[in-house]
This record gives C-alpha cells, sequence and structure tokens, in this order.
C-alpha cells in the first residue's frame, strides 16, 4: 500500500531541546544500536509523568521497541484512513530534535475513547521516537467529535525530551470542522499550526498538510 505523506514545516520549537540523541545504526552492529534506543527509551521514561492521575499523559506507559513510524489502526478499518508525518524541530525551528518521545491518543469513528475494559484513551493510541532526522510519521482512521458536543474532532499528543518532562501540545485538528474555536486555531502551543487539510489519495489514504496562518 501506497503511503501520502505530508510534511508540516513546524511540528513543535520546544525551548528546552538542548541535545540530540545519537542512533548507533553504524558497522558497530544491530546489538549495540538496539541497547542504545532502549538505553533512550528508558531515560524518556524517566521523564514522563508518572501520575496515576494525570488524565493526558502516556509516556510512562511506552513499550521498550518504539521506532519514528506505527499504526494505530489495522487494516481491516478502512474508512476515513489517515497519515500524517512531519518533522520535530529545536527551538530554532531549523535544527532536526532526533530522540523525542511522542504519545498521541483519538476517539474512534464514534467519538468514544475506551470501550468494554480498553484504556480510557481507547484502543487508538501510540508511541513515536523521532528519528536521526527528526521525523515522525502515524497511520489512523480519522478521529471523531465527542458525541452530542461541540469539541471540534481532534488528535491529542504529548512530548517527553531527554531535558525536559513530559507535556502537552495542541492537539491536532481538521479544516472543515465547524466546531473549531478562534482560540484553537491562535493558540500554537509549540510553534505549530495544528489545523491541518485533509486530501484524499489514489489509494484511498486521507494525506495531512499544514494550512497557512
Amino acid at each position: 500500500m501506497n503511503r501520502i505523506i505530508e510534511n508540516r514545516r513546524d511540528f513543535l520549537k520546544h525551548a528546552s531541546i538542548a541535545a540530540a540523541f545519537p542512533f548507533l545504526l553504524n558497522c558497530r552492529g544491530n546489538t549495540l544500536a538496539q541497547r542504545s534506543e532502549q538505553d533512550i527509551i528508558n531515560f524518556l521514561r524517566a521523564n514522563a509523568i508518572s501520575s496515576n492521575g494525570c488524565s493526558w499523559c502516556g509516556a510512562k506507559d511506552v513499550p521498550q521497541n518504539v521506532s519514528s513510524r506505527t499504526i494505530l489502526a489495522n487494516n481491516a478499518e478502512k474508512a476515513g484512513r489517515l497519515v500524517v508525518s512531519g518533522t520535530v524541530f529545536e527551538k530554532d525551528g531549523k535544527t532536526p530534535a532526533p530522540g523525542v518521545l511522542i504519545y498521541l491518543y483519538h476517539t474512534d469513528a464514534e467519538g468514544i475513547y475506551g470501550r468494554n475494559g480498553e484504556h480510557r484513551h481507547g484502543r487508538y493510541r501510540g508511541w513515536l521516537l523521532s528519528d536521526a532526522k527528526g521525523r515522525y510519521e502515524f497511520e489512523t482512521i480519522r478521529p471523531a467529535s465527542y458525541p452530542n458536543t461541540t469539541f471540534a474532532a481532534h488528535i491529542h499528543m504529548t512530548l517527553t525530551g531527554r531535558n525536559f518532562k513530559e507535556d502537552w501540545i495542541d492537539s491536532i485538528l481538521f479544516e472543515g470542522d465547524r466546531f473549531i474555536t478562534e482560540r484553537e486555531r491562535t493558540s500554537q502551543k509549540g510553534g505549530f499550526n495544528p489545523v491541518l487539510r485533509l486530501e484524499n489519495g489514489a489509494d484511498g489514504i486521507l494525506a495531512a498538510y499544514e494550512t497557512s496562518n
């Protein structure tokens, strides 16, 4: 299946990212590379918010094996499939920031999170680790707004780094949603436009593009 990939210019300009994590994918071998990545995950997990009372956190649950790409919805869920990709940057907005942990989650196609004993964030949740060039990508379905509310459909995201604790950034929103507020359009916590434009690809997968301010 061909993927449609968008490149958002400014996913993050986080003030406290100061150093990059090396990815040892060279002649020293896969074992060393794997150990390096596990050490990174262990370090980032220590910066996760561990309180069970935190309703939006999720970095503490990161699995030991995590990469810059993930799929939140299986292939059986065909309707409204969506691919989002981008780059995490350092404070200058130009230098890619590798080794940043991204946690994301969203509702299902009916606007519900957890069902029948699932995690409170539902089954559409996952983790990404920005690669050596700061890149990430995830494939999922388009979420729905909460039932009987005026909240715009959205994808929640948190970030955790070497020099900062887990923190939330603006949720991803979708252009054309009548429930998007002016505050949501202009908040830009993390330095990016949270409202994405969706386009259908030839294979039926929606691609997300950054909209102009």
